[in-house]
């Protein structure tokens, strides 16, 4: 089962200085698990105020991020970690997330699954799948249940593309080669599905389209 998490933040650098302002992180049955502004140690930029509605007051004697850290480290150990847009909201984290066992991107998943081209923006996803916002877009909350529906409508597509996969495969027995992200050995694996896959040799698991 997934996790699903989201940011608000002052800015688009956290190398150059910007914070998180809010954090929710929701499971897979869309309870809330973290819910919470977060003080940035830092004045909220005006233009940030303008797209997520968090102000400075609003922040002012929230919990850091820092002190939030290891409930975040607490809920996502051993939890594969859904982000819409993962190479934005990882790096304000320290070690980037790495107690989950994995950090996947929706926005780069539904991107390839769609037929490539252009990143598509959170609220466009969300509405090519159907999804019902419940607060305000661009809020932590809201944005991390739209990416769960996101989620659940690229993990029905791969089962619907599986199962005929499957039909191919038990036909053809067609299998390919996968090399572990861990350990580099080389894996064969049946081809045209996407996978859960563990090493054999390190038992590292990681998630394929094969």
């Amino acid at each position: 089962m997934a996790l699903f998490l989201d940011t608000e933040t002052t800015g688009l650098s956290p190398a150059g200085g910007d914070a998180v302002v809010e954090i929710a992180i929701v499971d897979a049955e869309g309870r809330a698990i973290l819910n919470t502004l977060v003080d940035p140690c830092r004045t909220i930029p005006r233009q940030a105020t303008n797209v997520h509605g968090i102000t400075n007051e609003m922040v002012r004697g929230q919990p850091t991020l820092a002190q939030l850290m290891p409930q975040i480290r607490q809920i996502i150990s051993k939890e594969i970690v859904v982000i819409y847009n993962s190479s934005f909201d990882a790096p304000f984290f320290p070690g980037r997330l790495m107690e989950a066992v994995s950090v996947e991107c929706a926005m780069r998943r539904f991107t390839q699954e769609t037929g490539g081209g252009r990143w598509k923006k959170l609220d466009i996803a969300a509405k090519i799948v159907g999804h019902r916002w419940t607060g305000n877009a661009h809020r932590a909350l809201a944005d991390a249940l739209a990416c769960r529906s996101i989620w659940e409508w690229l993990e029905k597509s791969t089962r619907l593309d599986s199962t005929k996969s499957d039909r191919i495969s038990i036909a053809t027995g067609a299998t390919t080669t996968v090399r572990c992200v861990n350990c580099t050995t080389i894996l064969r694996v049946p081809f045209g599905k996407f996978l859960d896959i563990t090493c054999l040799k390190c038992r590292h698991t990681f998630r394929r389209q094969t």
